[in-house]
């Protein structure tokens, strides 16, 4: 599966995990190097920090196995995916009052190593057509641009316009209140996001890949 993910470019270069080669510090380098390329030209930088809800726990499965016909994964492999995914059932207990047994119909077992590539394939395509730099680790989304005129606003502005469609088409969901914009450099114009009808908070400072990073406020 690996081998075909490269042949193929399946995730693309914004996905740095689950990746040879690429660690958690290659993503908070590639990145930090690339924001920080634009801060130094003095061009005004927003970073948005997007996060996607129980991530591994909400992927759909036929959505999944759909992604990896799309993706030209052989019938083989593919019906083992299948196989390996359906067949679990579940229940729940809340105030001594059990449910029925339900069958399992999302998520990608989280700690195996096939669950993490499952789920690098399943977000593959989240960057496709976005203008500005989109980085993933796994779940941690990043996309950054600059908004020194309209036109650079406006970019990122399609751009969540895009992932927000991608995450309704997938049957995803931002944790919208989680999402947060960066303002970076001085003289930024701190202009507002929004994430499909939730306007977006601003935060000086953000939590990446487990490292406080803090870029100030314009």
């Amino acid at each position: 599966m690996l081998r075909h993910m490269d042949n193929k470019e399946v995730t693309g270069d914004s996905q740095l995990c689950f990746t040879k080669g690429k660690l958690c510090l290659t993503s908070l380098v590639s990145f930090s190097d690339g924001a920080t390329a634009f801060v130094d030209k003095a061009w005004a930088t927003d970073i948005v920090y997007l996060d996607l809800c129980k991530a591994f726990d909400t992927v759909p499965h036929d959505v999944l196995v759909s992604n990896l016909e799309g993706h030209g994964f052989d019938r083989w492999t593919t019906r083992r995916i299948r196989n390996w995914l359906d067949g679990h059932n579940q229940k729940i207990t809340v105030n001594g009052s059990m449910s029925r047994w339900r069958p399992v119909t999302s998520s990608v077992p989280q700690g195996l190593i096939l669950g993490q590539v499952l789920f690098s394939i399943f977000v593959g395509d989240m960057d496709s057509g976005t203008e500005c730099t989109l980085n993933k680790f796994a779940n941690d989304t990043k996309l950054c641009g600059v908004v020194d005129m309209l036109e650079g606003r406006d970019a990122i502005q399609r751009d969540l316009d895009r992932l927000q469609r991608w995450a309704c088409v997938n049957r995803m969901k931002f944790n919208k209140p989680k999402c947060k914009v960066l303002h970076v450099s001085w003289g930024n114009p701190k202009h507002k996001c929004r994430l499909g009808r939730e306007w977006l908070e601003r935060s000086p400072e953000e939590k990446d890949l487990g490292v406080q990073v803090t870029w100030g406020y314009g």
